[in-house]
């Protein structure tokens, strides 16, 4: 059994081999279909950078050979209570418009057409399901989008500036007033926000705006890589909740360091 599962992995790689030296087109070798939130978790969890991050999800579709998923692409309804309005004047009750919330493709299609193939084809499946536009949001920090501007999305500039408060027993921005609970307020990173319209007729309150290039990645300002994080309030110094995921007091911290 054993190996009969090595000789089936040798022929995807294969397969994968060829794709990525151009000898063979994606269409040739993917198929995409639509799939379970939890096998698009599954898959997601173990190759995206966000790790085992939950994620809303409302259509999951796969990139797969033959029966092996090898790239996954999630909608969900759009996240902020004002994202709709602001967008296209709707309240949060419409269904048309959905929100990209992850992108994952196996690590040895990365950098290749697989990605904007499963993109793109995954998009027009949601056009059946009577969805108007598609939009989504790049974290400044790390890239400036360029799968969407390779599927011809729109661009619509930088995201509001705001910030979180991270309190220490692991809450973001919690409820209520802040003075008393221990944490930190940190600047949100600033994302690129991008929609495909399905519909095209639909109205887009926002402007479009010139696509930003390589040089427009912006730095995360969170702990300037530092990994250290000060509360002047009760003079406390923490590890990063941006780069970490949680935060923690650093009790043989000085200010300054």
């Amino acid at each position: 059994m054993d190996d009969l599962l090595g000789l089936y992995n040798d022929n995807h790689n294969a397969k994968i081999q060829l794709f990525r030296e151009r000898k063979i087109k994606a269409k040739a070798i993917f198929n995409i279909k639509e799939i379970s939130k939890k096998t698009a978790y599954d898959f997601i969890s173990k190759y995206h950078y966000l790790g085992e991050a939950k994620f809303f999800c409302i259509f999951a579709y796969g990139l797969f050979i033959n029966d092996t998923i090898v790239g996954s692409s999630t909608y969900s309804n759009p996240q902020g209570i004002s994202t709709l309005k602001s967008w296209f004047g709707y309240n949060n009750s419409n269904q048309s418009i959905l929100e990209l919330s992850r992108l994952c493709m196996l690590p040895n299609l990365n950098g290749t057409n697989a990605t904007s193939y499963l993109l793109s084809n995954s998009i027009r499946k949601l056009k059946q399901k009577s969805i108007e536009a598609v939009i989504t949001l790049a974290d400044s920090s790390r890239h400036i989008g360029s799968i969407y501007q390779i599927c011809n999305f729109k661009y619509y500039g930088l995201t509001d500036k705001k910030t979180d408060f991270f309190c220490i027993n692991g809450k973001k921005n919690p409820r209520g007033k802040t003075r008393n609970l221990e944490g930190v307020w940190l600047p949100r990173t600033v994302k690129h926000r991008y929609c495909f319209l399905l519909n095209k007729r639909l109205k887009i309150l926002l402007k479009e705006q010139e696509k930003p290039t390589c040089k427009s990645t912006l730095e995360k300002k969170c702990c300037n890589n530092t990994n250290i994080v000060f509360d002047k309030r009760f003079n406390k110094h923490y590890t990063c909740p941006v780069c970490n995921n949680n935060i923690k007091e650093i009790l043989s911290c000085k200010e300054g360091r």
